[in-house]
C-alpha cells in the first residue's frame, strides 16, 4: 500500500510544488517591476480565489471520474466525461466572467482602491479573470491523465504550462516594459499551450477516443454536485477563515497580521504533502471502486494515513526545531519575524496531527464525502475564530490566538477516524450491492 500511494504522491508533489514556486516567482517579478504592480495583483487575490475554487471543483470531479473509469476498464469514458464537463464550464465560465466584468468597477469601492489605480485594476481584473477561466481546459486534461494513472504525463503538462507562465511574466514584464499587463498575456498563453499539449499527451494513450467527446453524459452533473461543489465551498471557507483571522489579529498590530500572513504562506508548503498524499490515496481508492474491489479500500485508507503520519512526525519536529531562524529567514523584518516565530513555536508540533487531518479530508472530498468534510472544516475554523478571539483578548496579545490554534489542531485527531469510517461505509455498501447483483 505504501509503495502504491508513494508512487502517485511523488510526481503529484513535484507538480504542486512547482505551481507554488511559480506563484511566488510571479510575485517576485511583479515586485521588480516597481510602481503599482504588486498592489494591483494583491487586490485581485480575493477574486482569483473564487476562480481557483470553481476550477479545482471541475478538475477534481473529472479526476474522480477518470479514476473510476480506470478501475472499470472503460478508457472511452474519460473523454466523454471531460467533454461533458467542458460543455458545462463553457456556460458557467461565461456567466462567471460576465458577473466579474460587470462587478469590476464596484469592487474598486469595496476594496478601497486608490483613485489613480482604479482603471488599471478594472482592466487587470477583466483580462486576467478571462485568462484564468480559460485555464480550466488544461485542468480538465491534467485531471484525465492523473485520474487514469498517467501521473507523470500530468506532471509534464503542469511543468510546461508553469514554465510558460513564469517565463512570459518575466520576459514581457521586465524585458519589454508592458508591466502588469504581462500577467493576463502569460496566463492566456499558458492556457492555450496547456490545452494543446494536453490533447497531444492524451492522444498518445488509450484514452483518445474522439467520437466519445461528442457524447453527453448527464451524470457528470451528479459528480459536480457530490465532488466539485463541496471542494469549491471548502476553498471559499478557507478564504473566509483567513479574512476572519486577519480581523482578529488586526487589534494586535501590523506585525501580528504580517506574521500570520508569512506563516500562512509557509504552511501552504508544509501542508502540501498532506493534500498530495490524500489525492494519491483517493485516486487509488476510486480506481478500486471502479474495479469493484471493495475490500481493499479499507486497507488502502489505513495505509494512506500511516504514510502521512510517518511523514508529518518528521516535518513537525523539523519545523519546531528551526522555527525561530526559519521565521527570520522568510520575513526579513524583526517585528514580523518575532510574531511568525511565536506562531510557529506554538503550532509546529501539531503539524503531526494536521497532516493526517488534511489527508483524511482530501480523501473524503474525493470519495463522495465532501459535504461531511465541509461540516468538519466549518466546525474547526469556526472554533478557532470564536475561541481565539476570546483567548487573545484575555491574554492581551496575539499569543492567546497562537495557543488556541495549537489546541484546536490537536482536536483534529478525530478527523482520520471519521474518514476511516466513511471508507468502511463505502466498502460495505459496495460489497452489499455486488452481493445483491450476483445473487
Amino acid at each position: 500500500m505504501w509503495r502504491t500511494i508513494s508512487g502517485l504522491a511523488v510526481p503529484l508533489f513535484v507538480a504542486e510544488s512547482l505551481g507554488f514556486a511559480v506563484q511566488l516567482g510571479v510575485v517576485a517579478v511583479l515586485g521588480r517591476m516597481g510602481g503599482d504592480a504588486v498592489y494591483i495583483r494583491s487586490l485581485y487575490q480575493p477574486v482569483s480565489l473564487v476562480v481557483i475554487a470553481v476550477t479545482v471543483g471541475f478538475g477534481v470531479s473529472d479526476q474522480v471520474a477518470a479514476a473510476i473509469s480506470k478501475g472499470a476498464g472503460r478508457p472511452r469514458d474519460v473523454m466523454t466525461n471531460a467533454a461533458s464537463l467542458a460543455r458545462i464550464w463553457l456556460g458557467l465560465g461565461a456567466a462567471l466572467y460576465f458577473v466579474l466584468a460587470i462587478a469590476a468597477p464596484l469592487l474598486t469601492g469595496l476594496f478601497h482602491v486608490d483613485a489613480e489605480h482604479r482603471d488599471t485594476f478594472v482592466s487587470f481584473l477583466r483580462w486576467t479573470s478571462a485568462a484564468n477561466l480559460l485555464g480550466v481546459g488544461t485542468e480538465l486534461l491534467a485531471s484525465c491523465l492523473r485520474g487514469y494513472g498517467y501521473v507523470r504525463h500530468a506532471t509534464l503538462l503542469v511543468t510546461c504550462t508553469a514554465s510558460v507562465r513564469i517565463v512570459l511574466v518575466a520576459g514581457l514584464g521586465l524585458g519589454t516594459g508592458v508591466g502588469i499587463a504581462a500577467v493576463p498575456v502569460a496566463e492566456a498563453t499558458a492556457a492555450v499551450t496547456g490545452i494543446t499539449m494536453g490533447l497531444v499527451l492524451l492522444r498518445r494513450t488509450e484514452l483518445w477516443h474522439l467520437p466519445a467527446a461528442l457524447i453527453w453524459r448527464r451524470d457528470v452533473l451528479t459528480g459536480l454536485r457530490r465532488i466539485g461543489l463541496p471542494i469549491a465551498l471548502s476553498l471559499l471557507l478557507i478564504s473566509a477563515y483567513n479574512v476572519a483571522v486577519v480581523g482578529v489579529l488586526g487589534s494586535y498590530g501590523q506585525d501580528a497580521v504580517a506574521g500570520f500572513t508569512v506563516v500562512s504562506t509557509l504552511q501552504n508548503l508544509v501542508l502540501l504533502p498532506g493534500m498530495v498524499l490524500g489525492t494519491a490515496t483517493a485516486i487509488t481508492i476510486n480506481q478500486l471502486r471502479g474495479k469493484g474491489d471493495w475490500q481493499r479500500m479499507r486497507g488502502l485508507m489505513r495505509g494512506g494515513i500511516e504514510v502521512t503520519v510517518a511523514v508529518y512526525v518528521a516535518i513537525a519536529v523539523l519545523v519546531w526545531l528551526v522555527h525561530d531562524p526559519l521565521a527570520r529567514l522568510i520575513s526579513g523584518n524583526a517585528g514580523v519575524a518575532a510574531a511568525a516565530g511565536s506562531y510557529l513555536g506554538a503550532v509546529a508540533l501539531t503539524y503531526a496531527v494536521q497532516g493526517p487531518v488534511l489527508t483524511s479530508l482530501t480523501v473524503m472530498e474525493e470519495t463522495d464525502g465532501g459535504f461531511r468534510a465541509i461540516v468538519l472544516n466549518a466546525l474547526y475554523f469556526g472554533l478557532i475564530v470564536a475561541v481565539s478571539a476570546a483567548a487573545a483578548h484575555a491574554a492581551g496579545s496575539a499569543d492567546g490566538f497562537y495557543e488556541t490554534v495549537a489546541y484546536c489542531n490537536l482536536i483534529g485527531v478525530s478527523v482520520p477516524v471519521v474518514a476511516v469510517r466513511h471508507i468502511r461505509k463505502l466498502s460495505a455498501e459496495g460489497t452489499a450491492r455486488a452481493a445483491a447483483t450476483t445473487g
